[in-house]
């Protein structure tokens, strides 16, 4: 609010939103403290209320499990026989035969072998390929320690050279002195 005699300026930074410093309503921390005591409250009400409703499942209900009254067991013989199919013109077809005995263990053993098989197989390539690798790396190896011999050669060869280069110009100093005349 602009003091008596000012003229407020659109330019000032605070001109748009200075009357506006105190409209936000109640503090944020009022709201998360209001929030978490709900949620508080929520969670002991439910955990108070847990043992009295443990049958409860969301909107279902479940009824307590007790011992039910057996059933009479004359109205279960009458119902077995009156679900006796009548034999009818046409049989049905023999039931398959069964299995030979043995039959699951050799199965499983038949497909054990071809496993055992199928990982040897796998091995002998893994092992091709080491042996591969590895000789690989052993030629790199010598090619390099045969590059490091004929260099290191190649050097002495220079240096001695060089050597004599000087000792022979060392000679000829020698024999034939400089004159500062």
């Amino acid at each position: 609010m602009p003091i008596l005699g000012q003229i407020p300026n659109p330019m000032h930074p605070h001109f748009y939103h200075g009357f506006h410093h105190f409209r936000r309503g109640p503090s944020r921390i009022l709201w998360f403290t209001l929030g978490a005591a709900s949620a508080a409250w929520f969670v002991k009400r439910r955990e108070a209320h847990q043992h009295t409703t443990d049958r409860h499942f969301g909107r279902c209900w479940r009824p307590p499990v007790g011992s039910l009254p057996q059933p009479n067991s004359d109205e279960w013989k009458l119902r077995d026989l009156n679900n006796i199919p009548h034999a009818t013109a046409t049989e049905a077809p023999p039931p398959p035969s069964p299995l030979p005995w043995g039959y699951p263990e050799a199965h499983r053993e038949r497909q054990w072998d071809e496993e055992k098989a199928k990982l040897q197989a796998v091995g002998r390539q893994a092992e091709d390929v080491m042996t591969k690798l590895s000789e690989d790396a052993l030629d790199s190896v010598m090619s390099a320690m045969e590059a490091l011999k004929r260099k290191l050669a190649e050097h002495r060869a220079e240096r001695d050279r060089t050597q004599r280069e000087l000792e022979k110009k060392f000679e000829d100093e020698k024999n034939s002195p400089h004159r500062f005349v």
